[in-house]
């Protein structure tokens, strides 16, 4: 673009935002970047650099939402926080219509941004990593969708104060697992409930249509001196998730609880912050899809429950010291503790033969089966920041840290079947030791108050110790030909280097480029996996997964380009994006051989390259800065695509979005009182399909359009109500993300109208603070 142009286009849409000075940086917000979900200017973000920014000041696209986010727009569960953002959604994995399958419902297996998911996007809660997604019990390794385990989904998101996602890679700050972005959620402190006061409060309901659920909060704070603790609950109870479609979903019902306790104490220049928090959530499904599928190898019933439970115990401590001949401006330290667990029981059985009307004793078959994975993890992280050079032309504020985390991993599989041998311990991969160590700097150089040249470096060192357990070794040898000696130390050196650049013509308005290089080391799971499949419909005599102890390290090279502007009529941002992925660890590869039962054998491998490429468009509109009759209006639009290609195969990516735009009309109160939003989802039909990740071609959801209303009300200045009206048209409709899942191992295709989306469903809640 010649240089005259980008003034000209500039000043164009400075002069369109701007009619007063631009908005406070004290004035925090809770809206995304992308214009979904936007009621204020001068939000802080801290996802893109670690450090708190002015969405305008800050290079890349973000997400963000905070809890009045989630409630404005009904957030029933994890995926509330995307649920109008066009490059972010979080796959839904519904209960298995394969008969030998019934326990692969695994819910949110993980969040996907650009194509990019599992454990490529890493997931923080206050800092601390949380597990990876499993997948060594999955039938659909191959295509990288499936999920062993439960998924990711350790949270309720009634205890979230603020969720923020970086897209693109992020391993410069975040080391390994970032290749693709981060997601970052944040609890409360005691400041947010006491507001100023020594004592606060929270009582909450909420009630949400789509699966018949009742969720509940409660909680309070108080403050005497320089302490202040608080301690909130957060419970709920539902049923499945409703479909619309003629053959319903399968019956389920779940409970979870949630208990979070921070305290804090300020001594001089010195905060010091305890977390404890501890989380459970049960559920039991009865998988009529299993048992009445095309294949029904248990046709009597299939039963599930799941228990996912996690704990966590932190200490933070920031030193923020008031001298001006101090080494550093702030110190922020944290040591945690994490335990994560998930167990999945699996109870099935299939009718006697029945011969002439009369069923034969004996011929019925049984199945119980146990899965669990427990993951913990401790860890201490140091950050330090510091701004010199005030007083010249160029000014720098600089950041080093440390990360240094252990990482234990393990599982158990067991199986009782009278169809087969009985297995007390079908472990699928060693029990692991991962250890990370990483060192950072940053360093945010101004030029002139309007040039920004932001380079960063990031050095990992991560090492994998498995420690075989007699299981898993009786497991190694019965792989007979194919057995190998017990898994080795892994160890990898890495370096993330990233650069952004910017240019602020004037305050409110930013261009910026960034480029960032990503990596993911193997997960412990991929380089001992161990898993023999039943028969399929690709090999009637299974197939054998065998471990492969020489993975690599995946990499990434992202690319971005962007434009925003920020002022008192709205806010825009445009982006442009390329990412090149490079050697995939990809599961459930044929190998070409088979073992002496004629079952395949298939493995984990680094495979070939990839890339993502695309666009992001979004803005928001005060009208009330256009005609003063106008105040309180709000207009709001973002749209998104990706493009992904397999570059290896030549063929497209199937974890790729479709085209998706929202957009919204909404009024809020100029007094605060009240208001209501119309916002609507355009998602383009699904084209670009890689079928051979499946055995059949995949089911290609149509394009479809949902419009929902939510409303709010504050009678008092401690009483709120939030309605919600979703999917006003009873739209039927497949997120794609979900259909491309769980096709299981019998072949075929599982998608049905038991996997479509909600139709016509409401919320409503009602909060009393005091």
């Amino acid at each position: 673009m010649p240089r005259s142009i980008v003034f000209q286009v500039t000043f164009a849409i400075g002069m369109a935002l701007q009619s007063a000075p631009a908005a406070d940086p004290e004035e925090v917000s809770a809206a995304g970047d992308d214009g979904s979900v936007v009621h204020d200017l001068g939000e802080l973000v801290v996802v893109g650099t670690r450090t708190e920014q002015r969405w305008i000041d800050a290079a890349g696209t973000t997400l963000r939402a905070d809890s009045e986010d989630l409630l404005r727009t009904g957030s029933q569960d994890l995926s509330g926080f995307a649920k109008y953002d066009p490059t972010v959604s979080l796959p839904f994995d519904f209960s298995s219509g394969d008969g030998a399958f019934g326990y692969g419902q695994s819910g949110y297996g993980s969040i996907n941004i650009r194509g990019a998911e599992g454990n490529r996007i890493a997931i923080e809660l206050d800092g601390i990593r949380q597990p990876p997604q499993y997948v060594s019990t999955s039938f659909d390794m191959g295509s990288g969708d499936g999920a062993g385990g439960i998924g990711r989904d350790y949270f309720d998101p009634a205890l979230f104060d603020l969720v923020e996602v970086l897209k693109g890679g992020a391993s410069a700050l975040y080391g390994s697992d970032a290749l693709g972005g981060v997601v970052a959620f944040s609890t409360p402190d005691p400041a947010s409930m006491l507001t100023g006061r020594n004592a606060g409060g929270l009582l909450r309901t909420q009630y949400f249509s789509a699966n018949e659920s009742i969720a509940g909060q409660v909680g309070g704070a108080v403050r005497k001196g320089d302490t202040s603790v608080m301690l909130l609950y957060a419970g709920r109870h539902g049923e499945e998730t409703a479909n619309n479609g003629v053959e319903p979903p399968n019956p389920a019902d779940f409970t979870s609880n949630s208990a979070l306790l921070k305290a804090e104490h300020v001594l001089g220049d010195h905060v010091f912050r305890l977390a404890l928090e501890a989380f459970e959530r049960e559920a039991f499904t009865d998988v009529r899809s299993a048992a009445s599928s095309k294949f029904p190898v248990f046709n009597d019933y299939v039963y599930n429950n799941q228990l996912l439970d996690r704990q966590r115990a932190s200490l933070k401590w920031q030193w923020t010291p008031q001298s001006e001949s101090a080494w550093v401006d702030q110190l922020d330290s944290h040591a945690y503790w994490q335990h994560a667990g998930t167990v999945s029981e699996n109870d099935s059985a299939s009718k006697p033969f029945v011969i002439d009307g009369v069923p034969i004793p004996g011929t019925e078959r049984p199945r119980q089966q146990r899965i669990s994975f427990d993951t913990d993890i401790m860890g201490l992280s140091s950050v330090a920041r510091r701004e010199f050079g005030g007083s010249g032309r160029v000014t720098h504020a600089g950041m080093a840290g440390i990360d240094l985390s252990l990482e234990s991993g393990s599982n158990r599989f067991t199986r009782l079947d009278s169809g087969m041998s009985d297995d007390v311990n079908r472990t699928s991969f060693a029990p692991t030791d991962t250890i990370r160590t990483g060192v950072f700097l940053q360093d945010e150089i101004k030029i002139d108050g309007q040039w920004f040249v932001t380079p960063g470096l990031r050095l990992d060192w991560q090492g994998i110790k498995p420690d075989p357990n007699q299981a898993y070794l009786d497991r190694l040898a019965a792989l007979g030909r194919f057995g190998q000696e017990p898994p080795t130390d892994y160890e990898n050196f890495s370096v993330s280097p990233r650069l952004n650049l910017a240019w602020k013509p004037t305050e409110i308005v930013q261009w910026y480029g960034t480029y960032a290089h990503g990596v993911r080391n193997p997960t412990a799971e991929e380089l001992s996996m161990v898993f023999d499949h039943p028969p399929s419909g690709g090999n009637p005599a299974g197939a054998l997964t065998i471990p492969n102890p020489s993975l690599e390290e995946e990499q990434s090279d992202a690319f971005e380009l962007g434009f925003k502007a920020e002022g008192d009529a709205g806010r825009f941002q445009a982006s442009v994006f390329y990412t090149n992925y490079r050697d995939f660890i990809e599961n459930g590869v044929p190998t070409g051989e088979l073992d002496d039962d004629g079952r395949e054998i298939v493995t984990t491998v680094n495979r070939g390259e990839a890339e993502i490429y695309g666009f992001e468009l979004g803005g928001m509109l005060e009208a009330g800065h256009f005609h003063d009759k106008a105040e309180g209006w709000q207009l709001g639009l973002a749209t998104g695509k990706s493009i992904g290609n397999n570059l290896t195969d030549d063929v497209p990516l199937n974890s790729i979005e479709p085209w998706k735009t929202a957009g919204f009309i909404g009024y809020e109160d100029p007094e605060g009182r009240f208001g209501a939003r119309l916002s609507g989802i355009y998602t383009a039909e699904v084209t670009r399909v890689d079928d051979t990740t499946n055995q059949g071609a995949f089911f290609r959801p149509p394009a479809w359009f949902t419009l929902d209303l939510a409303a709010w009300w504050e009678p008092t200045e401690t009483v709120a109500i939030h309605a919600g009206f979703n999917n006003i048209f009873d739209e039927k409709y497949w997120a794609w993300g979900s259909v491309r899942r769980g096709n299981g191992h019998l072949g075929g295709n599982a998608t049905s109208d038991r996997s479509t989306a909600p139709g016509r469903n409401f919320s409503l809640s009602f909060t009393k603070t005091f």
